[in-house]
């Protein structure tokens, strides 16, 4: 069941990569991301939404944007991002993908109300698309004794993630303060496996088993605890 829905959504992503115009990729991760996430923490110390950051490749950002009219010092119009950013987000919304963003409490994966404030900025100069949105929880979730778990990944390694900016990762909210983060980044694929991947295609079906039960535990993970 977990590698039919990491099929899926796969297949999704590969979805989202063709609707920005950026389906040539050819080989494993097909896409690289600078994140950035802010965990929201209300007054009671409970955990209430995600807001991320996702800061896409020059490549990707050079297929998405090929033959959109540009505007002025290469700008983009406005109303060509946030078309972008509905199609994105709406790819993205299906329970396989989950946003490729868990939330963990207490053995417990917490749901996810409607995104909201969904954007995508261009940068003319980098060419780098930037996704950035809120993912507030259905309803909000203290962290348990062995605190909650935010964890950040895709199982098939078809996107690959990295919290390597200052501050990437963060407390917000009234007692954001008050509370304690810890990151962990997914362990370094030696080079014979990162060969593996390399010559696989952009297939849902074509990552076989043995890589992936590597690539499913490449997972970023933040510890929230709140004493």
């Amino acid at each position: 069941m977990e590698r039919t829905s990491a099929r899926r959504g796969l297949a999704t992503l590969t979805a989202v990569a063709a609707l920005l115009g950026a389906g040539a990729a050819g080989a494993h991760p097909h896409m690289w991301i600078d994140a950035r996430a802010v965990i929201e923490i209300d007054a009671n110390k409970r955990i209430t939404a995600l807001r991320q950051t996702w800061l896409f490749d020059e490549m990707f950002g050079a297929y998405a944007t090929q033959g959109l009219k540009r505007g002025k010092g290469g700008a983009l119009p406005a109303d060509v991002l946030q078309g972008m950013a509905q199609d994105w987000m709406k790819a993205l919304g299906e329970p396989v993908s989950h946003y490729f963003t868990r939330v963990t409490v207490d053995g417990k994966t917490a749901a996810f109300a409607a995104p909201r404030d969904a954007r995508v900025d261009w940068d003319p100069k980098t060419t780098r698309l930037t996704l950035s949105f809120t993912l507030p929880l259905a309803e909000p979730a203290a962290p348990g004794a062995d605190g909650a778990h935010v964890d950040i990944y895709d199982p098939t390694y078809f996107v690959a993630y990295a919290f390597d900016g200052k501050n990437a990762v963060s407390l917000g909210g009234p007692q954001g303060a008050a509370c304690a983060s810890a990151y962990r980044k997914p362990k370094e694929l030696d080079w014979k496996t990162m060969q593996q991947l390399a010559a696989i295609p952009a297939d849902p079906d074509a990552l076989p088993d043995e890589l992936f039960a590597i690539t499913k535990g490449l997972t970023h993970r933040i510890e929230v605890r709140c004493p």
